[in-house]
């Protein structure tokens, strides 16, 4: 038996698929990332810059940087949100 693959969104852990975006693991796991031009439906851009999270200190957009193991990212930081 294979353990899930999981990184910390503001200290939550959020299991995560290979090939998985954090915009994607964060939706499947109930957790909703701020965003605008994000559709499942298309392929990511980033180009509103409205999911932009902390990264290990890093500002990335959710909806293309790929889900890593053990990864804390930031979404409700007063970075994040200013």
């Amino acid at each position: 038996m294979s353990e899930t693959a999981t990184f910390l969104l503001d200290g939550r852990e959020i299991p995560f698929e290979a090939g998985d975006t954090i915009m994607d693991a964060a939706l499947r796991a109930g957790v909703y990332i701020p965003h605008l031009c994000h559709n499942p439906e298309f392929r990511p851009h980033g180009s509103c810059r409205v999911c932009i999270v902390g990264v290990n200190g890093r500002h990335v957009s959710a909806c293309t940087h790929p889900a890593a193991a053990g990864a804390e990212v930031e979404n409700n930081s007063a970075e994040i949100t200013e």
